[in-house]
């Protein structure tokens, strides 16, 4: 149980990385720059998956929320046809949870307001550009190993024991033996 908790806590600490392919243009010019010409070169993309901030655990879990599968339909005789119907749904849905581990804090870009005031905006475009990359480019095999690193990334073990530590009602709260009378 140690081993496995070290294990989990050094994959924490020095997160994941991973790559995928992609086509980018080179612009060849021809007759002193009059014709351009777009040659397609494949180049690779590297990408670092961290452990979660708080915020970043909460934007995961709005997109997981919004996945529901129905086991028993899956299991019916149409279980085929039930299946494509989930990729048709969830597809981008799960590209769109990879692109926010990858981003992971830096979704949110700091500026600087009136008064010296510090606001976060969110950047959307590159959330978009990553989803729409990783839409294209990650495979269903790749897709399942990055959601089980994601999942044990997350570390949500420290987050609910986080949670419990806080409730009123834990073990390690004082018992009155006496109660308080209001005589």
């Amino acid at each position: 149980m140690e081993q496995e908790k070290s294990e989990l806590n050094a994959l924490i600490n020095k997160g994941i990385t991973f790559e995928v392919k992609d086509t980018e243009f080179d612009v060849k010019k021809l007759f002193f720059g009059l014709i351009k010409k777009r040659i397609p070169v494949e180049v690779k993309k590297q990408f670092k998956i961290e452990e979660p901030t708080i915020g970043t655990l909460d934007r995961l879990s709005a997109e997981w929320v919004e996945i529901a599968i129905d086991e028993a339909k899956l299991k019916a005789n149409d279980g085929m046809q039930r299946a494509r119907a989930l990729v048709n749904k969830h597809a981008i849905r799960c590209a769109k949870v990879i692109s926010i581990a990858v981003l992971g804090s830096d979704y949110l870009i700091p500026k600087c307001s009136k008064n010296g005031v510090v606001r976060y905006i969110e950047d959307a475009e590159r959330l978009a550009y990553l989803t729409d990359l990783f839409s294209r480019t990650v495979k269903p095999s790749t897709l399942y190993q990055l959601i089980l690193l994601i999942n044990a990334m997350c570390n949500l073990g420290d987050f609910v024991n986080s949670i419990r530590l806080m409730l009123s009602d834990r073990s390690t709260m004082p018992v009155r033996i006496e109660e308080n009378r209001g005589d």
